[in-house]
């Protein structure tokens, strides 16, 4: 009886913390996934204990320790509440201010490089200078955090030097976080981890020896964005909004500015974190751009609109209504910006799905083209000379000619794509809903290669954007794994 006794309490304290995660856009982790990853050993417990439940006499024993033993009854009622309220109260506990420095053999990262903001720079490009990438889909390493059941990179990597830096979101049984990883771009080794309280959606941007980089997602409050040590991890310091911070932050003559969901636009001295201006009343998650002393963004809420603003101040300068949400985060040439516009979200498209690019004049914020799509366009527009690419929900890449929004080529993958292009002169990189990452030719739109990581992975999916460097291609996934692929394997 006590054995059967101690099955119940266990069983039912379990089913009390598989409570679904709230739908997040996008979906990371969250106790459910959790679970999954600790199945089969949930499995092998349930089955001891339905060997003895199954016993002859067993029901008519719990019927009789029911009634007979009410206070015992209770314990195992009680017990049921209390984890439930234990897992809401875990939600929101603090961590312990800690960095995990995992090895102390790596040479310090150039603090003569940057990426300065999402993609690297206002071309969103994703690569370093001048850098091109695999010519072919050979796997070179695959992270996995191995002391972590549920991990979600869907975060996008940023490259400087020797170093790749990206956020995640964790999930446990009592708990969803994030951390922040440094790893070796040659063998995927960690150099540094850092917690968060919450899941990292917002992607790093690393300027002069520091990584910049928001935390929580949608349903999140009272979010951070967080400043790190480049080299060793330490957090120099925390702006806490009363919102979240999705958006990836932009840094430009010392100052750092980023989307904080409801609160509208931040605008921070880098050095020490303090606030210079605010621009409220908004809800903005997209990465805003600094172009000639003006702040670019937009919001996909209520009215949308895209907003030019003083960098220095936070005034206006021009306001420009447009006919979707703005999502896809501003991307400038010589003298046009461009954003990505669309219904839906990265998990799902719309009822009625509709959406876009625009390109709008730097300096006044007339429309100069549109391009219509059948679906969103939750993507970063890249720049690569005279064209754009994005991809689209509706399955499809683009290239259009960057001055007239003339179509140039299209390409079907017969998948969703919210992973934000990498274009170097001759590829465009990016992953798919489904898993499959792809190299285009970006002369034709023509397949050079692709590679499925449902060879590594299973079944999972990519709303992270590659890094180009090196040679190699570097993307997060929505399940544990981070990858890289190139030519070659890289000698240390």
């Amino acid at each position: 009886m006590r054995k059967v006794l101690i099955f119940l309490v266990l069983t039912m304290i379990l089913v009390s913390v598989t409570v679904p995660a709230q739908a997040v856009i996008p979906a990371l982790v969250g106790p459910l996934a959790a679970l999954v990853s600790v199945l089969p050993q949930i499995l092998a417990v349930v089955g001891i204990g339905l060997l003895a439940i199954f016993k002859t006499g067993t029901y008519r024993t719990l019927f009789a320790i029911a009634w007979h033993h009410k206070i015992i009854t209770a314990i195992i009622l009680l017990s049921v509440m209390v984890s439930s309220g234990f897992f809401l109260y875990q939600m929101r506990l603090p961590h312990a201010d800690i960095t995990t420095r995992v090895s102390e053999n790596f040479p310090s990262s150039s603090t003569n490089q940057s990426w300065v903001t999402f993609r690297g720079g206002s071309h969103r490009q994703g690569h370093q200078k001048n850098h091109l990438g695999p010519d072919d889909a050979n796997l070179l390493w695959a992270f996995k955090d191995q002391g972590a059941k549920a991990m979600d990179f869907s975060s996008s990597p940023a490259i400087v030097g020797d170093r790749l830096y990206i956020g995640a979101g964790r999930g446990s049984l009592f708990r969803t976080d994030g951390l922040i990883y440094c790893l070796d771009v040659r063998t995927g080794a960690v150099i540094w981890k850092s917690p968060s309280q919450q899941q990292v959606f917002s992607s790093p941007a690393v300027v002069g020896g520091r990584v910049y980089i928001g935390e929580g997602l949608h349903y999140d409050v009272d979010s951070c964005l967080r400043c790190f040590d480049a080299d060793t991890g330490r957090e120099i310091w925390a702006f806490q909004t009363t919102s979240h911070v999705e958006s990836s932050p932009c840094i430009n003559q010392g100052r750092v500015y980023f989307g904080a969901g409801s609160d509208g636009v931040y605008c921070l001295d880098a050095l020490e974190g303090k606030e210079i201006w605010h621009y409220p009343d908004l809800h903005v998650d997209i990465s805003p751009i600094v172009v000639d002393g003006n702040l670019y963004f937009g919001s996909g809420y209520g009215q949308p609109e895209i907003y030019a603003v003083s960098a220095e101040s936070g005034s206006n300068i021009w306001v420009k209504s447009v006919d979707f949400p703005v999502w896809g985060s501003p991307t400038v040439s010589e003298e046009l910006i461009y954003f990505g516009l669309g219904k839906g979200n990265f998990v799902e498209s719309h009822q009625v799905p509709a959406g876009g690019v625009v390109a709008l004049n730097l300096k006044t914020g007339e429309e100069v083209w549109s391009f219509q799509t059948e679906d969103a366009v939750l993507t970063a527009i890249s720049f690569m000379e005279n064209y754009v690419y994005f991809g689209c929900r509706d399955g499809y890449v683009y290239a259009l000619e960057a001055e007239t929004g003339d179509i140039f080529w299209k390409t079907s993958v017969d998948t969703p794509i919210v992973s934000s292009p990498a274009v170097t002169r001759d590829s465009v990189y990016f992953g798919g809903t489904n898993g499959v990452i792809y190299c285009l030719e970006s002369e034709t739109g023509d397949m050079n290669w692709w590679y499925n990581t449902d060879d590594v992975a299973g079944e999972i999916k990519i709303y992270s954007s590659p890094a180009v460097a090196n040679g190699n291609l570097y993307i997060g996934s929505s399940d544990r794994y981070l990858f890289c692929l190139g030519d070659v394997v890289p000698t240390n």
